[in-house]
């Protein structure tokens, strides 16, 4: 278009892009459990702008004065969330037995730096720092806290000790073990869900993205001689302006 006095100038603000693309063949479990995190099924926490409030808008019950917000430090400069001995929050989410739950903590258990834990529900293990350390009931003794669905409702109590709690995720699917360690081993928080960080050497990125899953093709192929049932997977990712 021209302005008034004749010059040219663009309507254009920005420009957002779609990347499509697709997996190599995967066992049907890990497919299932990507194209959820592909959807962006569940909620994160990064307890800055909102507090306690998840990434998509589930409150909080509070028992005792939990503190959350970016007055407590958290892993990734964002917030993080404080719990005293005792105190303890919930989200009334529909929380599945089979779910995976992760987070960053800080305790006397733990020590002053950061320790990824992850909890898989479904299969009853956890994670510490991306190694399997035991059960999820072990939270109590070698964390100070315990994380648990419990009648639809996610709750988070500090059992043994003042616990610090940053990027709390949860998924209502079970991830599958090999995610684990990597997950640990990422360099950003996993939020906001249903929101991605897409990068790499395939994109002009990062860029905060949404996904989709698309069509799915069963096959099968041959692992280790056997056998296995599995799937292709087509997805999308939508580049998100920033900030909104």
């Amino acid at each position: 278009m021209r302005t008034f006095r004749g010059f040219a100038q663009s309507g254009t603000r920005a420009r957002v892009f779609t990347w499509a693309g697709g997996t190599p063949p995967v066992p049907m479990a890990e497919a299932q459990a990507l194209r959820r995190l592909l959807d962006g099924d569940g909620h994160s926490w990064n307890f800055a702008q909102n507090a306690f409030t998840s990434s998509k808008g589930v409150l909080a019950n509070l028992n005792g004065e939990p503190q959350a917000g970016t007055s407590v430090a958290g892993r990734w400069g964002q917030g993080a969330m404080r719990l005293a001995v005792g105190e303890e929050v919930e989200w009334s989410l529909a929380a599945r037995l089979d779910c995976t739950v992760g987070f960053w903590l800080r305790s006397v258990h733990v020590g002053p730096e950061w320790t990824h834990v992850v909890a898989r529900f479904g299969p009853n293990v956890l994670y510490v720092n991306g190694g399997e350390l035991g059960i999820t009931d072990d939270m109590d003794g070698e964390l100070g806290l315990v994380v648990m669905p419990l009648e639809g409702v996610l709750l988070v109590r500090a059992t043994s000790a003042t616990v610090t709690v940053s990027d709390l995720v949860y998924l209502p699917y079970t991830v599958p073990t090999a995610w684990v360690p990597q997950w640990a081993a990422a360099t950003a928080p996993f939020g906001p869900l249903p929101y991605h960080r897409a990068s790499g050497t395939g994109i002009p990125g990062p860029f905060q993205v949404l996904g989709q899953a698309l069509d799915a093709q069963p096959m099968e192929y041959d692992e280790d001689g056997a056998r296995v049932q599995g799937q292709y997977l087509d997805f999308e990712l939508w580049q998100q302006p920033e900030d909104t």
